[in-house]
């Protein structure tokens, strides 16, 4: 696929090297050059996340129409020993999902309209069901269009992750939150209405889960479900030690202008959130629907 104008002076700006080239002009050279610059530039790709199941994340499919987006996340996932397949329209991808299984696909919303997205999401979500349970479908787009994020959401995608500043990064985090998400299957979430996904949780004993929730709840509250619901029905012991998680939560949602709530929690929580001094500032429920009454009375 050939690069466009458009893409070749978007490339140029995220390089800085306007004033150093002949944009009237512009060579394969200079294009060299910028993508070389950008990469210097990406420092974050040396980010330390350990994978402790890199073998598991080997088979990444990339389906986005920018070329710049394809050289980014390429390199990203070089620094963890990836070498992702690429495809740069549905057909494409459709062609390599069905050649190979993969554990997760990169979606890019537009491609180059969000039309051609959502069906191949379809398709992944068809196919998934079939023969690739272990698919993982990732959507990526920089829309602030909640509705067409809700949309993806309900044909069966697993995340969405903004282009904003840091997306690769966050890409990176997603990749392995995901992994240990399938290993230990300690938390699952759920969308329960317009900006409201609740999550519950089995245990709430490690700084890894806690990482590993705080990650995924910021993903959604950045796809717009700036409403969370902390479903803690399973969870019978509880360290007071680790009341931080709620505090970093509730952060999250307050900092996007939404809610953070708690469902059914043990006296052993709600003792630990008086203690932290959280009592009284995040609500506490004893049932999901209760909750979404109380999320949807406050908008």
């Amino acid at each position: 696929m050939d690069i466009t104008n458009a893409q070749v002076q978007k490339i140029i700006e995220l390089a800085s090297l306007e004033n150093e080239l002949d944009m009237e002009n512009i060579t394969q050279l200079d294009i060299s050059k910028a993508l070389v610059s950008i990469e210097q530039k990406l420092n974050f790709f040396g980010t330390n996340i350990n994978f402790d199941n890199q073998k598991d994340v080997q088979n990444i499919l990339i389906v986005d129409d920018l070329e710049l987006s394809i050289y980014q996340l390429n390199q990203l996932l070089k620094k963890i020993g990836v070498t992702p397949s690429v495809a740069r329209n549905k057909e494409e991808a459709l062609g390599e999902l069905r050649k190979k299984s993969f554990n997760f696909i990169l979606i890019d919303l537009f491609l180059p309209d969000s039309k051609d997205g959502i069906a191949l999401i379809e398709e992944a979500v068809k196919l998934r069901s079939e023969n690739q349970p272990d698919l993982n479908i990732l959507i990526m787009s920089g829309t602030d269009d909640k509705s067409l994020i809700d949309e993806c959401y309900r044909i069966g995608a697993d995340g969405y992750i903004a282009k904003s500043e840091m997306w690769h990064t966050e890409i990176l985090k997603y990749l392995n939150s995901a992994m240990k998400r399938k290993d230990n299957q300690e938390f699952s979430k759920s969308v329960e209405g317009k900006n409201i996904i609740s999550y519950s949780v089995s245990k709430l004993n490690s700084k890894k889960l806690f990482d590993d929730l705080i990650v995924d709840i910021n993903s959604s509250v950045l796809a717009g479900y700036k409403n969370v619901l902390l479903n803690l029905e399973q969870v019978s012991t509880f360290d007071p030690d680790n009341a931080y998680v709620f505090a970093e939560i509730y952060k999250i949602c307050a900092g996007n202008s939404g809610l953070f709530a708690m469902v059914n929690p043990s006296d052993k929580i709600k003792d630990a959130l008086s203690f932290a001094y959280l009592d009284g500032i995040i609500p506490l429920f004893y049932s999901i629907e209760s909750a979404v009454k109380y999320v949807e009375s406050k908008k």
